[in-house]
């Protein structure tokens, strides 16, 4: 029989096994809390049944805390000679040693205990006894059999392996979604003075830079070698046992505890798990065996610098690693690259400029860097979550859809917003997970106001690296992940937002950059002079109608024409101004309508003296028609701020009108040196109560409490002669 002498510690190994004070430092696998579940399990699915905690162990016989649950009530529980009186209660509880059933001669039988009840029925429970035990597997690794790390409930994808390599040096391994390494761990490897120099189980922990390692302590006995009476240079005899505490040979053959024990072994007590529940008592914990532990191979202490740190861009379909910032003095040979637990990408070198992974599935995907030193360990390593989700979409249901527009910008950083909310949002719009956020831009009667999206997420701050950590929410969820908090600003008034707009730039007051004077007429809208006052030289100036493109022009003083229009017809028209390279400089857009029915109203006027005022091209002026014949082409267009004039001429006096149709009015730009005047043409004999918003009718359009479809204005000051 072999036996595993620990005559000196690697550099792999424990810092120290003292046998007594190994609770001290112990990080007890995280399996161990499944005998928490499996009691509250017991308990609940057998509630008028019969259940037991250990609170503490002698050997293997276990002080027990054994708890009886009867609806109908307990009058009295018998078992051995003594008798317990419970006055009715539906629960009772006592004190009670029971042996291992696993430990004990064959000849064991499980514990009886009669209950009789309030109501004089009578009923036998039975514990069949047995140490609670996390079972573990215990297998043969090269040539021991020892209980295997257990690392199941460790973040599979932020945890590796860690193995000796050839050259004595410890060097990561795949990350716990991967293949283990062959050599990860030997309890049966022999130094180079022929004694055993066990390789133990390392692993390596490490979420956004906070990191540690771990060495598995697999179950074991124990008992000091006193051959040498040197004092300190007395060996350890260790065996490795499962949660029996038996032990088994290379060969399969099996020692028993009771042997070992006999021979002077003993168990640490480290591997007799306490449980704790809630408060300090008997009732609220439980003892049970595990087949090992993990155990923090270097002291933990706080960070201050990340070793390692990087900025994640998340696309679509890729995910970017760039701005590699590192914070250490030792040389570094290669940058490791791995997506959701697998290597991608190795890089050469003492510097990198990044790395994209690309063909990347919709989800929540962990992003690791690693970098190495000459002999293949870890200088430092950074692990990140980043989630590809949608956040949710911008409300944009309270903006006017004809005058607001989706903010883009293309491939070469070039500013859109030609196209209106109500219709599709360009592909290009925004993407939250690349920084991309969804602005709008408002636009009405020369005036402008940009705004962002902002939808609703939860934050972190990171201390060591000063960032602020983000995960956007659904619709209004107030559940947050541990250390996240929501902004306030997502409630407004007791109601819980999906996001909220916010202003882009500073709110100023004045004319806008860009603007342009429309004349409407029946059929068209014309565009007057545009003015810039941008600090860019437009040389493209594109023109929309109810968000299509129909026209691309040169000129700010083309006057460009919507023509084939509908009469008495609202029209959103978009007039946005580009440079020679294609740069935004500025737009404008207004809601126009076309004119209705102007026609002038001649009645009042004898037909024979009174003759239409027209001009050609020239500037000529005409007044040879009489209005008792049909009118010319030339007469008038209000689109083209061509009035209808006429000239009344008898007994040698001459006097010029104007028709002046019926229009509502706003004043834009108050209060500025450049204010201006918007007029719509109407026929409807409407009052100031039921205009369109923000614009009025001249009170001369009533007269004598009649409401004027127009009226005619003398042309010039009227003299006697």
């Amino acid at each position: 029989m072999k036996k595993l002498i620990f005559k000196k510690l690697n550099r792999n190994t424990l810092l120290v096994l003292s046998m007594t004070s190994i609770m001290l430092i112990l990080v007890v696998s995280f399996s161990v809390l499944r005998i928490r579940r499996t009691l509250d399990k017991r308990k609940a699915e057998n509630l008028q049944e019969i259940n037991y905690q250990v609170y503490q162990l002698n050997g293997k016989v276990g002080k027990c805390l054994i708890t009886v649950y009867e609806e109908d009530g307990i009058d009295y529980i018998k078992y051995d000679n003594m008798q317990v009186s419970c006055h009715g209660k539906k629960e009772a509880s006592f004190d009670y040693e029971m042996e291992d059933k696993k430990t004990k001669k064959e000849d064991y039988n499980p514990y009886n205990f009669e209950v009789i009840k309030k109501n004089g029925e009578k009923k036998t429970l039975t514990i069949d006894f047995e140490i609670p035990k996390i079972q573990g597997t215990y297998s043969l690794v090269n040539g021991v059999y020892s209980n295997e790390p257990d690392t199941s409930s460790f973040e599979q994808k932020k945890t590796r392996y860690l193995y000796i390599n050839s050259s004595g040096n410890l060097v990561p391994g795949n990350f716990l979604v991967g293949d283990k390494p062959n050599d990860w761990y030997d309890y049966n490897n022999t130094n180079e003075e022929g004694g055993q120099d066990p390789h133990w189980a390392n692993i390596y922990c490490e979420n956004e830079g906070l990191s540690a390692y771990y060495v598995w302590i697999p179950r074991y006995c124990y008992k000091i070698d006193s051959s040498n009476q040197t004092s300190g240079n007395e060996r350890t005899d260790v065996k490795f046992i499962d949660v029996y505490n038996n032990y088994k040979d290379s060969s399969g053959n099996i020692i028993t505890w009771e042997t070992l024990e006999s021979q002077g072994y003993q168990i640490p007590e480290a591997f007799n798990f306490i449980q704790q529940f809630g408060q300090h008592s008997i009732e609220n914990k439980t003892i049970c065996f595990i087949p090992g532990y993990w155990i923090s191979k270097y002291q933990l202490s706080e960070l201050s610098k990340y070793i390692i740190d990087y900025s994640a861009t998340v696309n679509l379909k890729t995910i970017n690693i760039e701005n590699i910032n590192l914070n250490t003095d030792k040389t570094i040979t290669e940058y490791v690259y791995y997506l959701d637990g697998v290597e991608k990408y190795r890089e050469q070198g003492s510097t990198s400029s990044g790395y994209t992974f690309t063909d990347i599935p919709k989800g929540e995907k962990v992003i690791n860097v690693t970098i190495l030193d000459a002999n293949g360990e870890i200088i430092g390593s950074m692990t990140k979550t980043n989630e590809v989700s949608d956040p949710n979409p911008p409300d944009v249901s309270q903006f006017d859809p004809d005058t607001t527009f989706y903010v883009y910008w293309d491939e070469n950083g070039k500013e859109h917003n030609e196209i209106p909310i109500s219709k599709s949002a360009p592909e290009e719009w925004y993407n939250y997970s690349t920084a991309n956020w969804a602005n709008i831009v408002t636009r009405n009667n020369g005036m402008e106001t940009y705004l962002t999206w902002i939808p609703r997420y939860e934050y972190m701050l990171n201390q060591v690296s000063q960032r602020t950590y983000i995960k956007f929410l659904k619709d209004t969820t107030t559940q947050t992940t541990d250390g996240y908090v929501i902004p306030e600003a997502f409630t407004f008034n007791g109601t819980e937002l999906t996001g909220y707009w916010i202003s882009k730039y500073q709110l100023a007051e004045g004319i806008s950059k860009v603007n342009a004077e429309i004349s409407a007429g029946s059929n068209s809208l014309i565009v007057g002079d545009i003015s810039n006052s941008t600090d860019l030289t437009p040389t493209k100036i594109e023109y929309y109608l109810n968000g299509d493109k129909v026209h691309d022009g040169t000129s700010l003083t083309e006057h460009y024409a919507y023509s084939g229009l509908e009469a008495d017809t609202q029209y959103t028209i978009n007039i946005i101004l580009r440079d020679a390279e294609d740069n935004f400089v500025g737009a404008v857009t207004k809601k126009i309508n076309t004119s209705v029915d102007v026609t002038p109203d001649l009645t009042g006027f004898e037909k024979d003296n009174t003759f239409y005022v027209y001009y050609d091209e020239d500037g000529t002026e005409h007044s040879d028609i009489p209005i008792s014949s049909p009118a010319p082409n030339n007469w008038y267009d209000y689109a083209k701020q061509n009035w209808a004039n006429i000239v009344v001429k008898a007994n040698g006096n001459v006097s010029y009108f104007t028709w002046i149709p019926r229009y509502e009015y706003a004043i834009t730009d108050a209060d500025n040196a450049k204010q201006r005047t918007e007029v719509i043409f109407v026929t409807t004999d409407i009052t100031n109560n039921n205009c369109t918003t923000g614009y009025k009718v001249p009170k001369a359009f009533t007269f004598n409490g009649k409401e004027l479809r127009g009226y005619w204005i003398s042309k010039y000051q009227l003299v006697d002669k």
